[in-house]
């Protein structure tokens, strides 16, 4: 369903510019979070890290952060805090390769990438009465994925939320690669290239770097290694197959969608309206403000947290 009696985003300013609401947040809202680490084991042999704040509640949010973040990004410390000061254990996923230390496969995530999910919501399943999940841009988009296959969510997850998300990775990819977009974009490559170098000294037959210098938008990435390292064929099938546009009306977790309008990450097609206008599970707020992954009123306030722990509490 669409949401449309939600709280004014009454935003100052400078966070109506949708460059500024992106940007100003990262920069400029730090919080201090004392996690503790624990190093997840996976089936396949690797590793990830998921840092938490417990204090033997009987309520958990486990959450899930954007492409190339991590525990440490302000939107998952805020969180944190907020959740633990309201009665949750938290538990913040590091996707691998993103808590610190490159991971032990030729993989390591990707936007529909569910496994690690999985396997830890099932560890920690036993400890709580109620377990809400939370994903934000492509973790969102991971999210909904895993939302969509009913029979691996356990009966103690309640809700979830999913924020500032790209259910078209298409559309996204070439959002991005439009005019000042593309600042985003590089930075994100940046990061993503520098990994690809340092696994290939760990598999250079797996990872071939002889092309890297050509790697220019998230097409000719996922071309290059997404899509290969995988097993899809390209980044149009990895695009196609991960994207959660199509599966949203598989969910049946009560789950909150918030996208902004004024995204720069996001495009057209990340707006479902007519997915999820009779859904009866997900609720979509589309909102007018908030860039990307921002929401925030001026400096210090922040419109996303009291919305989404309402939507968890009611």
């Amino acid at each position: 369903m669409i949401v449309k009696d939600y709280p004014e985003l009454k935003a100052n300013i400078l966070y109506r510019n949708k460059h500024l609401s992106t940007i100003l947040p990262a920069l400029f809202r730090k919080h201090n979070t004392a996690y503790t680490r624990k190093r997840i084991t996976t089936p396949d042999d690797d590793f990830f890290y998921v840092d938490c704040l417990l204090r033997n509640n009987k309520k958990a949010v486990v959450m899930l952060h954007g492409l190339e973040g991590s525990s440490d990004s302000q939107y998952i410390k805020g969180f944190a805090n907020l959740f633990n000061a309201s009665g949750y254990d938290v538990h913040a996923i590091n996707f691998r390769s993103c808590g610190g230390e490159m991971n032990l496969l030729p993989y390591s995530y990707h936007s529909g990438f569910t496994n690690d999910l999985s396997f830890y919501l099932k560890s920690i399943t036993a400890k709580y009465d109620s377990i809400f999940l939370m994903g934000f841009s492509l973790g969102g988009n991971v999210l909904l994925n895993y939302l969509s296959n009913s029979s691996e969510v356990p009966l103690q997850v309640l809700a979830a939320a999913a924020i500032s998300v790209p259910i078209d990775l298409r559309g996204s990819a070439m959002e991005l690669d439009n005019g000042i977009n593309r600042i985003y974009m590089q930075r994100f490559l940046n990061s993503m290239l520098k990994k690809m170098l340092l696994k290939n000294k760990l598999f250079p037959k797996e990872v071939d770097i002889k092309s890297i210098h050509k790697i220019k938008n998230f097409k000719d990435f996922d071309d290059a290694y997404t899509a290969p390292l995988n097993g899809y064929k390209d980044a149009n099938e990895y695009w196609n197959k991960c994207s959660s546009k199509d599966i949203l009306n598989t969910i049946n977790t009560p789950t909150l969608l918030i996208n902004a309008q004024n995204d720069p990450f996001l495009s057209a097609s990340c707006f479902p309206y007519d997915e999820v206008v009779d859904h009866p599970f997900v609720h979509a707020i589309f909102s007018p403000l908030g860039g990307h992954v921002g929401f925030m009123l001026n400096k210090k306030q922040s419109w996303l947290e009291p919305v989404v722990l309402s939507f968890f509490e009611d």
